[in-house]
């Protein structure tokens, strides 16, 4: 016989007039989140639609936010706004992180560009080195070919010269042969 397999109600049963577990009692709907959890939950990504709206409401509430210390009130009516414009439901707290994320991105993105520059600077002068040097190899190529070119018509001529020598031997050659046949048939 297995345990807990009889007539009677189960101990669990007992104990918790529901009928759930204890483990799952204490814990909750799965589909509920504990704070802790929310908090370090990612949020969903922003829609391209999100962005511009964003961009438009935080132009229009820039001085604001730039006035006033605490601005908890200001993101809240920003999402406000960005809720009419879009239909997308954002936080206040959400749009705050994503404004100083983008703030951050771009001033990390800016600061390079000086430095980009040199670089930059040096890259050019490298690549152009790098031309001359494929400019003179070029030269140095197209020289070559032509002292090849010059050396193929120079043997093309030989070989002609060649060709109309045989070609005039081998006409010698058939008129003595017609020579020889016809003294040996008289």
């Amino acid at each position: 016989m297995v345990r807990g397999a009889g007539p009677g109600p189960s101990l669990s049963a007992l104990s918790h007039p529901t009928g759930a577990s204890g483990m799952a009692a204490a814990e909750g709907p799965g589909y509920l989140v504990s704070p802790q959890a929310e908090k370090h939950r990612r949020a969903r990504n922003w829609t391209d639609a999100e962005m511009r709206g964003l961009m438009l409401v935080w132009e229009e509430f820039f001085d604001e936010l730039k006035q006033t210390k605490r601005n908890a009130k200001v993101y809240e009516k920003m999402a406000s706004k960005l809720f009419e414009m879009t239909g997308e439901r954002r936080l206040g707290e959400e749009i705050k992180i994503k404004i100083t994320n983008m703030t951050f991105q771009y001033r990390s993105e800016e600061r390079p560009v000086k430095k980009r520059k040199v670089q930059s600077c040096h890259l050019q002068k490298k690549q152009l080195r790098l031309l001359e040097a494929m400019v003179e190899e070029q030269r140095r190529l197209s020289r070559a070919v032509e002292e090849t070119c010059r050396e193929v018509r120079r043997v093309l001529d030989q070989q002609h010269i060649l060709q109309v020598q045989s070609l005039q031997l081998q006409e010698r050659m058939m008129s003595l042969l017609e020579r020889i046949i016809t003294k040996s048939s008289v």
